[in-house]
């Protein structure tokens, strides 16, 4: 059974134009070791210059960090044994679609948190690339300090971002949404 079932997940993923996934809890050293991976990667595939490596590994890192940020911010002032178990529930991908490449991830949110994060990622879809560069600068000079970059990542992403930031709440439980979020990369 498991046997036929991880064949047709490595055909699903192939047909949405999956390269790397991985699920479960994000450490730095997993996210290190992935980061490598994607590098090797992309430099084997044709047509596939040095800034497109360095967007796609930054995407890549700025979401997988955020991740394992937002867990470990949680387990500070509720159950560590919940917040860990729901840790596992994380996915990153990614992905070629038409000669563009994308990185998706997937985690757990606690649903008082939705209204702020989709505030900020419908704020950054609003703005051009030139308003982009200037809120990412004003936004890192307000920052208290170089620990306290909250929202860089999200502005960071838009601005390497082809096109508006793809993202979507699905909900979970009474306490928590599952939010995905897709950058596709220029």
């Amino acid at each position: 059974m498991i046997n036929e079932n991880l064949h047709q997940l490595i055909g699903e993923l192939s047909s949405y134009g999956i390269i790397i996934s991985f699920n479960g809890s994000f450490t730095q050293g997993i996210i290190e070791e992935i980061g490598t991976a994607i590098t090797s990667y992309l430099q084997t595939e044709k047509n596939t210059d040095e800034t497109n490596i360095h967007n796609v590994f930054s995407i890549y890192i700025e979401q997988a960090q955020n991740i394992k940020t937002y867990f470990v911010k949680k387990s500070v002032d509720n159950d560590k044994y919940e917040i860990s178990r729901r840790a596992f529930e994380s996915i990153i991908v990614i992905g070629r679609h038409n000669e563009q490449f994308f990185v998706c991830s997937g985690n757990l949110v606690h649903n008082d948190d939705i209204q702020n994060l989709k505030d900020r990622i419908e704020h950054v879809n609003s703005l051009s690339k030139d308003q982009l560069k200037k809120y990412y600068k004003e936004t890192l000079r307000k920052s208290a300090s170089p620990c306290d970059n909250a929202g860089l990542g999200i502005i960071d992403m838009a601005r390497k971002a082809a096109f508006p930031l793809e993202y979507m709440f699905m909900p979970r439980d009474e306490n928590y949404a599952f939010f995905t979020l897709k950058v596709t990369c220029n």
